[in-house]
């Protein structure tokens, strides 16, 4: 691997794990400390690492989702998860860095910037309907996608897709290849997240996964409406992202020319 895309993957990492450092204090410990409770901001980004599980599902019927071996890895726990595929391996460098930021800033951290261009677009524009409104922040998010992903490919060469359903992706057959239902299937789940956060503002901070919560018990109503919200990130990634990606893929005919550090073991 190149010194200067080495480089690249590690400065990547840390710009990662930093970023998600700063969302799980700014969302998670300091929302905590002042009221003892936890903001949906919150819920959200503790509900993307909790749906970084599913992310092995990627590669759970076959290679999809080339893994670069440089990554700072501990394996993948693709074999231990339900539906995985024997003969599919099961050993490749799965990123502890710079994978479960992903899940959080592409999820909660688009809904946090999502909802402020959401009013910032109705204040501009009354006379849009929100399906409108709803339609241009997506495909901002569609854009945010494809910039991020495509500089992350080329630069850090931290990841590749193996194969993909070839009418749809870009630069075909090279390492580089990319699918455009990547960043619509990102896309759509960082706009169901700011749906979710745009229906919670009217209602003290209430999403609509968490209604309900008040026939608990208080003691535990801020622990079902936490599980609540995580549960909405997990089906969600799965339903939304993780399905469909799975089923254009394994249809797909277009293979990346792959290094051999990017090959399963």
């Amino acid at each position: 691997m190149p010194l200067s895309n080495l480089v690249a993957l590690r400065i990547f990492e840390g710009l990662s794990i930093a970023l998600l450092a700063y969302l799980v204090w700014a969302c998670v410990v300091l929302p905590w400390r002042r009221s003892g409770a936890l903001s949906l901001d919150g819920k959200f980004v503790l509900g993307g690492m909790a749906a970084f599980v599913a992310d092995a599902f990627l590669n759970c019927y076959t290679y999809l989702f080339a893994w670069n071996a440089n990554n700072v890895n501990l394996g993948v726990w693709t074999a231990y998860l339900p539906f995985h595929n024997p003969a599919a391996s099961s050993r490749y460098a799965e990123s502890l860095l710079w994978g479960p930021p992903m899940y959080v800033y592409f999820c909660a951290g688009v809904a946090i910037v999502g909802c402020p261009a959401y009013f910032a677009l109705r204040s501009r524009w009354p006379r849009l309907s929100n399906v409108s409104l709803l339609a241009i922040v997506f495909v901002g998010e569609f854009v945010f996608d494809f910039v991020v992903e495509n500089l992350a490919i080329r630069l850090t060469y931290g990841y590749a897709y193996a194969q993909t359903y070839g009418p749809l992706t870009l630069w075909a057959g090279s390492q580089f290849q990319f699918p455009l239902y990547e960043p619509f299937l990102v896309a759509a789940l960082g706009l169901l997240y700011t749906w979710m956060r745009l229906q919670a503002i009217p209602c003290g901070g209430r999403s609509p996964v968490e209604r309900g919560f008040d026939r608990w018990s208080p003691a535990m109503q801020s622990t079902i409406s936490t599980l609540a919200v995580i549960g909405f990130c997990c089906a969600a990634t799965i339903l939304i992202y993780h399905l469909p990606f799975n089923w254009l893929g394994i249809i797909g005919t277009s293979k990346a020319h792959l290094p051999t550090y990017m090959w399963p073991g």
